[in-house]
Protein backbone atom coordinates (compact mmCIF):
# COMPACT_ATOMS: atom_id res chain seq x y z
CA UNK A 1 0.00 0.00 0.00
CA UNK A 2 1.28 3.42 -0.90
CA UNK A 3 1.04 6.27 1.61
CA UNK A 4 0.41 9.21 -0.70
CA UNK A 5 -0.09 11.60 2.22
CA UNK A 6 3.68 11.99 2.56
CA UNK A 7 4.09 13.19 -1.03
CA UNK A 8 4.61 16.89 -1.68
CA UNK A 9 2.30 17.17 -4.67
CA UNK A 10 2.92 20.90 -5.08
CA UNK A 11 6.71 20.82 -4.86
CA UNK A 12 9.32 19.67 -7.37
CA UNK A 13 9.79 16.00 -8.22
CA UNK A 14 12.04 14.21 -5.78
CA UNK A 15 15.35 13.15 -7.30
CA UNK A 16 15.77 9.46 -8.02
CA UNK A 17 18.67 7.92 -6.09
CA UNK A 18 21.04 5.99 -8.37
CA UNK A 19 21.96 2.39 -7.59
CA UNK A 20 23.61 -0.17 -9.83
CA UNK A 21 21.32 -3.06 -10.74
CA UNK A 22 21.84 -5.29 -13.75
CA UNK A 23 19.05 -5.19 -16.29
CA UNK A 24 17.53 -8.69 -16.21
CA UNK A 25 16.32 -8.57 -19.82
CA UNK A 26 16.24 -6.19 -22.73
CA UNK A 27 13.21 -3.90 -22.50
CA UNK A 28 11.42 -1.54 -24.86
CA UNK A 29 8.04 0.17 -24.77
CA UNK A 30 5.15 0.69 -27.18
CA UNK A 31 1.38 0.96 -27.20
CA UNK A 32 -0.87 -2.07 -27.50
CA UNK A 33 -1.96 -1.06 -31.01
CA UNK A 34 1.65 -0.93 -32.27
CA UNK A 35 2.97 -4.28 -31.03
CA UNK A 36 3.50 -6.86 -33.76
CA UNK A 37 4.45 -10.51 -33.39
CA UNK A 38 7.20 -9.94 -35.96
CA UNK A 39 8.88 -7.45 -33.58
CA UNK A 40 10.51 -10.32 -31.67
CA UNK A 41 9.49 -8.79 -28.33
CA UNK A 42 7.44 -10.52 -25.65
CA UNK A 43 4.30 -8.38 -25.20
CA UNK A 44 3.91 -7.26 -21.57
CA UNK A 45 0.84 -5.28 -20.54
CA UNK A 46 1.33 -2.81 -17.72
CA UNK A 47 -2.19 -1.44 -17.45
CA UNK A 48 -4.87 -1.80 -14.79
CA UNK A 49 -7.37 -3.40 -17.17
CA UNK A 50 -7.22 -5.53 -20.27
CA UNK A 51 -7.87 -3.69 -23.52
CA UNK A 52 -10.92 -5.08 -25.33
CA UNK A 53 -9.41 -4.53 -28.77
CA UNK A 54 -6.31 -6.68 -28.17
CA UNK A 55 -6.66 -10.06 -29.88
CA UNK A 56 -3.23 -11.44 -29.01
CA UNK A 57 -1.97 -13.02 -25.79
CA UNK A 58 0.35 -11.02 -23.59
CA UNK A 59 1.90 -11.26 -20.15
CA UNK A 60 0.56 -8.87 -17.51
CA UNK A 61 2.90 -7.11 -15.11
CA UNK A 62 0.49 -5.49 -12.66
CA UNK A 63 3.18 -3.96 -10.43
CA UNK A 64 3.93 -1.43 -13.20
CA UNK A 65 0.26 -0.52 -13.71
CA UNK A 66 -0.76 2.93 -12.41
CA UNK A 67 -3.38 1.65 -9.93
CA UNK A 68 -3.39 4.82 -7.80
CA UNK A 69 -4.22 6.98 -10.82
CA UNK A 70 -7.27 4.88 -11.66
CA UNK A 71 -9.10 5.11 -8.33
CA UNK A 72 -9.60 7.30 -5.29
CA UNK A 73 -8.58 10.92 -5.18
CA UNK A 74 -6.46 10.73 -8.35
CA UNK A 75 -9.00 9.06 -10.64
CA UNK A 76 -9.58 11.33 -13.62
CA UNK A 77 -6.92 13.83 -12.56
CA UNK A 78 -5.53 15.87 -15.43
CA UNK A 79 -2.24 17.10 -13.99
CA UNK A 80 0.86 15.43 -15.44
CA UNK A 81 3.19 16.72 -12.70
CA UNK A 82 1.07 15.16 -9.95
CA UNK A 83 0.49 11.96 -11.94
CA UNK A 84 4.27 11.54 -12.35
CA UNK A 85 4.89 12.02 -8.62
CA UNK A 86 2.22 9.49 -7.70
CA UNK A 87 3.54 6.96 -10.24
CA UNK A 88 7.17 7.47 -9.22
CA UNK A 89 6.10 6.79 -5.62
CA UNK A 90 4.53 3.52 -6.83
CA UNK A 91 7.85 2.60 -8.46
CA UNK A 92 9.75 3.39 -5.28
CA UNK A 93 7.40 1.40 -3.02
CA UNK A 94 7.06 -1.62 -5.34
CA UNK A 95 10.63 -1.59 -6.64
CA UNK A 96 11.52 -5.05 -5.27
CA UNK A 97 8.31 -6.59 -6.66
CA UNK A 98 8.91 -4.99 -10.08
CA UNK A 99 12.51 -6.23 -10.22
CA UNK A 100 11.41 -9.72 -9.16
CA UNK A 101 8.74 -9.78 -11.87
CA UNK A 102 11.28 -8.71 -14.51
CA UNK A 103 13.70 -11.41 -13.26
CA UNK A 104 10.89 -13.96 -13.52
CA UNK A 105 10.19 -12.91 -17.12
CA UNK A 106 13.89 -13.22 -17.93
CA UNK A 107 13.96 -16.78 -16.53
CA UNK A 108 10.68 -17.81 -18.11
CA UNK A 109 11.55 -16.34 -21.54
CA UNK A 110 15.35 -16.49 -21.79
CA UNK A 111 16.94 -14.53 -24.61
CA UNK A 112 13.61 -12.84 -25.46
CA UNK A 113 13.36 -9.07 -25.04
CA UNK A 114 10.17 -7.71 -23.50
CA UNK A 115 8.02 -4.81 -24.60
CA UNK A 116 6.11 -2.90 -21.89
CA UNK A 117 2.77 -1.73 -23.28
CA UNK A 118 -0.01 0.68 -22.40
CA UNK A 119 -2.50 2.76 -24.38
CA UNK A 120 -0.98 6.19 -25.04
CA UNK A 121 0.25 7.25 -28.47
CA UNK A 122 3.68 8.50 -27.43
CA UNK A 123 5.41 8.28 -30.81
CA UNK A 124 2.41 9.33 -32.87
CA UNK A 125 0.95 12.14 -30.76
CA UNK A 126 3.60 12.88 -28.12
CA UNK A 127 1.29 11.86 -25.27
CA UNK A 128 2.67 11.44 -21.75
CA UNK A 129 2.44 7.93 -20.34
CA UNK A 130 3.52 5.73 -17.45
CA UNK A 131 5.45 3.27 -19.64
CA UNK A 132 7.81 6.08 -20.65
CA UNK A 133 7.90 7.34 -17.05
CA UNK A 134 9.08 3.89 -15.99
CA UNK A 135 11.73 3.95 -18.71
CA UNK A 136 12.88 7.36 -17.47
CA UNK A 137 12.83 6.27 -13.82
CA UNK A 138 14.73 3.02 -14.53
CA UNK A 139 17.27 5.04 -16.50
CA UNK A 140 17.83 7.39 -13.56
CA UNK A 141 17.69 4.66 -10.91
CA UNK A 142 19.64 1.85 -12.59
CA UNK A 143 21.18 3.34 -15.73
CA UNK A 144 18.97 1.19 -17.99
CA UNK A 145 18.17 2.21 -21.54
CA UNK A 146 14.54 1.40 -22.44
CA UNK A 147 13.67 2.79 -25.88
CA UNK A 148 10.24 3.39 -27.37
CA UNK A 149 9.76 1.17 -30.41
CA UNK A 150 9.02 2.99 -33.63
CA UNK A 151 5.42 2.52 -34.76
CA UNK A 152 5.10 -0.05 -37.52
CA UNK A 153 4.30 1.20 -40.98
CA UNK A 154 0.67 2.07 -41.37
CA UNK A 155 0.06 2.98 -37.74
CA UNK A 156 0.79 6.69 -37.95
CA UNK A 157 -1.66 9.35 -36.92
CA UNK A 158 -4.94 9.40 -38.76
CA UNK A 159 -5.27 11.91 -41.54
CA UNK A 160 -7.33 14.91 -40.59
CA UNK A 161 -10.82 14.94 -41.98
CA UNK A 162 -11.46 17.28 -44.84
CA UNK A 163 -13.59 20.20 -43.88
CA UNK A 164 -17.10 20.04 -45.24
CA UNK A 165 -17.91 22.65 -47.85
CA UNK A 166 -20.26 25.30 -46.57
CA UNK A 167 -23.89 24.60 -47.29
CA UNK A 168 -25.47 26.68 -50.00
CA UNK A 169 -27.81 29.32 -48.63
CA UNK A 170 -31.47 28.62 -49.03
CA UNK A 171 -34.34 30.97 -49.69
CA UNK A 172 -36.51 29.42 -47.03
Amino acid sequence: MIDLSRLDLNGPEAPVERIETAQPLQLATTRYQNWRETSGYLPVGITVGRPRFVRYDYVSLSALAPHELMKGQFKGIDNIAIERKVYFERLRVYEAEILAALEELAHKYPEVPACLMCFEAVAEKGEECHRRWYAEWAGQRYGWDIPELAPPAGTGPARPKRPKPPEAPTLF
